[in-house]
């Protein structure tokens, strides 16, 4: 066991050895000179030189002790978590520098702990919010199943009941997929790429996924297509973002409709316009069209699950971009995407 010495003892041991080297010195003094004056000269000399010493490493010592009790006094208050950084104003101290870096760290540690301790309650509200939106579809495919089997010799009502579970499934798939996106994004498992270059053929990957739904309501769709437009981005992801997008506009405009596409090159960002004749947004709702699975009261008859704009906005952001919504209730809508026209963003 290693032996710990208390406060008390180093104070007597460090005495004890100061008198030992005063009395050696005295000796070997002794032994060197015959004359008294110069042996008492001597002697006094040393017994004060050897008063200074012992008193500097008293104090030193002192100082080194109440350091150390207000170093543990900090840490204490740091386990506690009481620790609270003081207004007073820095100075070159030892006892300063360390308490000024210690409050640093604390700041780190307290910001990752509460960053860990979101992410907590996000993952908690993600699992309630899948669990919550999964009920619904799953508990109609239920029921659907039920009743085909009780209507398997009624050919019209087994069609329609048919017809309401593909309906569910394609939004219980939908559904998933999205999630399944939204979490490996939200978790760095894939990692967007993106580059300076041309925008235009990202925008028309994400039209070819929606130009037959706009032709069934013949939906107009015009687009000033140019190569000469570039921006920072990643096109597959890109145009995930603007396919979600451009779905709603086409799920959310009436019959002979139309939708538009502009683009426009500014001094640091490039502007997508997606511009639709549908049924507007009230302007106190467009600030939660992005939270996840917030779907507006008026649209409760249109299909969708209230994660496509959510995931849009999620991807534009990952690439230093963002999103900003005009709209007039019963007229049309305007969503402008701003990509960032350089390649270096930060």
């Amino acid at each position: 066991m290693k032996k710990t010495f208390s406060l008390k003892k180093i104070y007597i041991i460090v005495s004890l050895l100061f008198l030992l080297i005063f009395s050696g010195t005295c000796i070997i003094l002794r032994t060197l000179t015959s004359d008294p004056k110069v042996f008492l000269l001597f002697t006094v000399f040393t017994f004060l030189l050897l008063i200074c010493v012992f008193i500097l490493f008293c104090t030193i010592f002192h100082k080194l002790t109440l350091f150390t009790r207000e170093l543990h006094k900090t840490l204490d208050s740091m386990i506690e978590g009481t620790y609270f950084s003081p207004d007073e104003k820095y100075d070159e101290t030892l006892l300063s520098q360390i308490n000024h870096h210690l409050g640093r760290l604390y700041s780190i540690l307290e910001n990752t702990k509460n960053s860990v301790n979101a992410e907590k309650v996000q993952l908690q509200q993600l699992i309630s919010d899948i669990s919550h939106q999964l009920k619904t579809p799953m508990t109609t495919l239920c029921l659907t199943e039920s009743a085909m089997e009780k209507a398997i010799t009624k050919p019209q009502e087994l069609k329609t009941l048919f017809h309401t579970n593909t309906a569910h499934l394609n939004k219980l798939e939908f559904l998933i997929s999205s999630l399944v996106k939204i979490s490996r994004l939200e978790t760095g498992v894939i990692k967007l790429s993106p580059s300076y270059q041309t925008i235009g053929d990202t925008i028309l990957m994400a039209l070819e996924n929606i130009v037959l739904a706009a032709d069934q309501k013949n939906i107009q769709i015009t687009f000033n297509y140019s190569e000469d437009f570039k921006a920072y981005h990643d096109p597959k992801w890109t145009s995930e973002a603007l396919y979600n997008i451009l779905d709603n506009a086409v799920k959310y405009t009436n019959e002979n409709g139309h939708i538009s596409i502009e683009l426009f090159t500014l001094e640091n960002y490039t502007k997508i316009a997606i511009t639709d004749s549908g049924i507007g947004i009230k302007e106190s709702e467009i600030p939660k069209l992005f939270q996840r699975f917030y779907r507006s009261p008026s649209v409760k008859n249109f299909p969708g699950v209230g994660v496509g704009l959510h995931l849009a906005q999620d991807i534009i952001s990952r690439q230093y971009g963002f999103i900003h919504v005009l709209s007039t209730l019963h007229v049309g809508s305007t969503f402008e995407v701003w990509l960032i026209n350089s390649d270096s963003p930060k």
